[in-house]
């Protein structure tokens, strides 16, 4: 049927104006949305809304307070407000953003901000800094409510770059005298005064730990020999294994281990998975029962934190301090810890996140749980052993992972450490696809195994197996989809996939045995 062309005029006319008023009303938004996006990001804290990245913890004393009695939703603001301080002055000082200064610092307070910022970049320096604890100590709060001087006890951490050049860092403990006015519903810091203090290192407890003395580990005032697994369940490997917790299936398996001979097992605690900074309630708790269980069976634990963790950054360093407290602090004299692996094979993100960075990250981990946990030893799992001894001041022990040919193993146990070592991972796969031409026999595997428990023996030093089971299913974000990179780390147990025992499982049980 045909239209008549007044009315498919009319028609097109209309369809115009609607599609011209639908894209005026999208653009008006979005042109609103970036004009205001400074004044958003510059209220984050007033909104009561946390940097998402930034977490410090804090504590207030109210106890000797004069003036007016603080009010708990007031001190709340307080916090807030004085925190998106911090977080906006570093900001400024790595970044030269300025957004949220003029809501979080004074006139007079924001001049000096900018002008000590300015000078830095003048002389071509930035730094990349964050807090992460302040004690704080109310001294006075005033009648009309207006104004607030505390006292801050701060724990820092800051980078100095030259030209974006690594020049320095350091791990600071200081007090400020802090004064906040309000102004326009914002507590703005009017000024903060430094002084140094004294950091006392945390008090260690009387519990029955491993101790280091000299280049020996000791329990029980007599000398200790890690004998270690790696440890999954056949079934549950990697990101599969919290979320399928079986206690009983754990139960089975540590009699097993125990059986061969080994009193060490290695486990691994993903980052994401556990939470991050807002600890997974139910996967600490597993983690204390897997704890409690490895006491029954007279089995030590290697516990190896931030598995899948890539929050290298400065700004994001208080996430990981919120969740290694909460792990640390809880199991601080469970007699069952080893020690703590803080992160397994950081050598292998040192291309993509830089050396530098991630040995920042590292050594300020190590510091802060020695705060949280002074009883137990701090290791990291190195995966080359060309990095034994980098950050040696900060470890108890040295720890490394090597599936090389075995001799090339032999010159770097003969170097004089001033500390324990231990062969954190070993092993050889036996997968032996057809298609895969570098592919292992399980008669390979034990010959490999022979060859390194030899070469243990010989230079009488710890060492942990790589692993107790073959898996069946390898999460891709571990080796990726190419199938024999899945076949190979599928391989490398000493039980395979029918839950028999290969040839390397009787081996390494004799050795174990024999070996003290």
């Amino acid at each position: 049927m045909r239209r008549s062309k007044p009315l498919y005029f009319l028609y097109l006319a209309i369809s115009f104006l609607a599609i011209s008023l639908l894209l005026f009303i999208v653009f008006s938004r979005l042109i609103a949305y970036f004009k205001t996006a400074d004044q958003v990001a510059g209220r984050f804290y007033a909104l009561g809304q946390k940097a998402v990245n930034y977490r410090p913890v804090f504590q207030w004393d109210l106890d000797l307070a004069a003036g007016r009695q603080m009010e708990e939703q007031t001190l709340e603001k307080i916090t807030d407000h004085y925190l998106s301080s911090y977080y906006y002055h570093n900001k400024l000082l790595a970044y030269g953003n300025k957004v949220g200064l003029k809501d979080h610092f004074t006139d007079r307070s924001r001049a000096k901000v900018l002008q000590a910022a300015a000078d830095m970049s003048q002389e071509g320096q930035k730094t990349h800094s964050t807090t992460i604890s302040h004690d704080l100590t109310l001294d006075f709060y005033s009648e009309d409510g207006t104004l607030v001087v505390f006292k801050d006890r701060v724990t820092s951490y800051f980078q100095l770059y030259q030209e974006d050049e690594f020049i320095l860092s350091d791990y600071d403990t200081a007090q400020y005298d802090v004064m906040l006015l309000l102004e326009d519903n914002f507590w703005r810091v009017r000024h903060k005064i430094r002084s140094d203090i004294l950091v006392e290192p945390g008090v260690k407890v009387k519990s029955p730990c491993i101790e280091v003395r000299g280049d020996q580990f000791v329990y029980d005032d007599k000398p200790f020999t890690s004998k270690g697994i790696n440890y999954y369940p056949a079934k549950f490997p990697w990101d599969k294994f919290w979320v399928n917790f079986d206690l009983e299936l754990l139960k089975k398996d540590f009699n097993i281990i125990r059986s061969a001979g080994f009193n060490t097992v290695r486990i691994f605690i993903p980052y994401e998975q556990f939470g991050g900074p807002d600890l997974n309630p139910t996967h600490l708790d597993n983690l204390e029962r897997l704890l409690d269980t490895a006491q029954e069976y007279d089995l030590k634990v290697i516990v190896t934190l931030f598995d899948f963790f890539l929050g290298y950054q400065t700004e994001n360093w208080t996430l990981a301090d919120r969740h290694v407290e909460g792990i640390t602090s809880r199991f601080k004299t469970h007699d069952a810890i080893f020690a703590w692996d803080v992160k397994n094979e950081p050598d292998l993100d040192f291309d993509t996140a830089g050396k530098n960075e991630v040995k920042e990250w590292l050594s300020f981990i190590l510091k802060r749980i020695k705060g949280f946990d002074p009883n137990h030893l701090l290791t990291i799992g190195w995966s080359s052993p060309e990095f034994i001894t980098e950050l040696h001041e900060d470890v108890d022990y040295y720890s490394f992972h090597f599936y090389r040919d075995p001799t090339e193993l032999v010159p770097y146990l003969e170097i004089d450490y001033d500390k324990p070592l231990l062969l954190e991972e070993t092993g050889q796969h036996s997968y032996s696809a057809w298609f895969y031409p570098f592919r292992k026999t399980r008669k390979d595997q034990a010959q490999y195994l022979s060859e390194i428990t030899g070469i243990i023996r010989t230079h009488n030093i710890s060492y942990a197996l790589w692993t107790l089971y073959d898996f069946k299913n390898i999460p891709d974000n571990v080796v990726g989809t190419l199938p024999w990179r899945k076949g190979i780390q599928e391989n490398f147990g000493l039980i395979d996939k029918r839950n028999r025992r290969k040839k390397a499982f009787d081996l390494v049980k004799e050795f174990n045995l024999g070996y003290e």
